[in-house]
C-alpha cells in the first residue's frame, strides 16, 4: 500500500479503541462517542469507530467488515449503577458521551421489561446513573464491593447474542473504502499483536482480551440485526439501511 494513504479517521480516546488504531495515532482525530457522527457528516473524518445507536439512526450504510467493538456477554464498562432494584427503577442519570448505550438501556427496558425509563441530568436525583468508557472502569476500580448491572451480560441474557457497541463506519462518498479497510485490518492485527504494550496493568490486560472482542461476524451481525429490529419497534428509527460491508 502506498505510504502516501493516510484518511482522516476519528476514534474515541478509549482504552478499548487502542488495539483498533495501534500505529495511527497520527492520523486520528478523538472525540466522544457521541461527536463521531456528527464529524463523520459534516465530512471532517473519512472514517470513524461510531457507536452502533448513532451509525443504526443517522442511517449510515458502509461498514468495515470483521471489526468492532464487542461483547459476548460483561463489556465491564458499559455499567448501570443503581440504587434500586431494576423492577423498581424509573429514572436514570445518563452519559450523553454515548447515545448507544443510552439506546441500548432503552431498548432493554421498554421492549424487554416493558417500562419506559426517564433519562435526567447530571444535576437531578435519580434511581441509577449510566457510565461508559473509562468511567465506568475508573468507578469500578474506585467502588469494587459495589454491585453495578453490565448492560453487555444484560444483553446477552436477554438475546442470547453478542451486543456491538461500535463499528467502523466510512463516510458514504469516500472513494478509497478498500484503501480503509486494508489499513484498518492491519492497525487491528498489530493493536491485538501488542495489548501488552497498551495495557498499563494486569486489570487493563484482563479488560482487553476478556471482556472485549473485536471481531465482528456471524453471531454479532445477528446481534446488529436484533439490535435494529427493537430500534424499529420503538420508532427511534423508521427502517433499518442495507448493510454494505466492505
Amino acid at each position: 500500500m502506498s505510504k502516501m494513504f493516510y484518511p482522516t479517521i476519528g476514534s474515541v480516546p478509549y482504552l478499548n479503541a487502542k488495539p483498533l488504531i495501534y500505529g495511527l495515532n497520527n492520523h486520528i482525530v478523538f472525540a466522544a462517542p457521541a461527536q463521531l457522527s456528527l464529524l463523520l457528516k459534516e465530512g471532517k473524518v473519512d472514517v470513524a469507530l461510531c457507536p452502533l445507536g448513532a451509525s443504526l439512526i443517522e442511517g449510515w450504510s458502509y461498514f468495515v467488515d470483521g471489526i468492532g467493538i464487542v461483547a459476548d456477554g460483561d463489556v465491564y464498562s458499559v455499567i448501570l449503577v443503581n440504587d434500586k432494584p431494576l423492577d423498581a427503577l424509573r429514572t436514570v442519570r445518563a452519559d450523553f458521551e454515548s447515545r448507544s448505550s443510552v439506546l441500548l438501556l432503552r431498548v432493554i427496558f421498554e421492549c424487554f421489561f416493558g417500562k419506559p425509563l426517564r433519562f435526567v441530568s447530571a444535576e437531578e436525583e435519580a434511581d441509577g446513573f449510566l457510565l461508559i468508557g473509562d468511567k465506568a472502569l475508573q468507578y469500578r476500580k474506585e467502588h469494587p464491593d459495589r454491585t453495578v448491572i453490565d448492560l453487555g451480560g444484560l444483553w446477552k441474557k436477554l438475546t442470547g447474542l453478542p451486543f456491538v457497541f461500535a463499528l467502523w463506519t466510512i463516510r458514504s462518498g469516500y472513494e478509497e473504502k478498500e484503501k480503509i479497510k486494508e489499513l484498518l485490518t492491519q492497525a487491528k492485527e498489530r493493536g491485538l499483536a501488542s495489548i501488552e504494550k497498551i495495557a498499563q496493568s494486569p486489570q487493563e490486560i484482563t479488560y482487553l482480551t476478556h471482556f472485549i472482542h473485536y471481531e465482528v461476524k456471524g453471531k454479532e451481525k445477528m446481534g446488529i440485526e436484533e439490535f435494529s429490529k427493537k430500534l424499529v419497534q420503538l420508532k427511534l428509527i423508521n427502517q433499518v439501511n442495507p448493510f454494505h460491508w466492505v
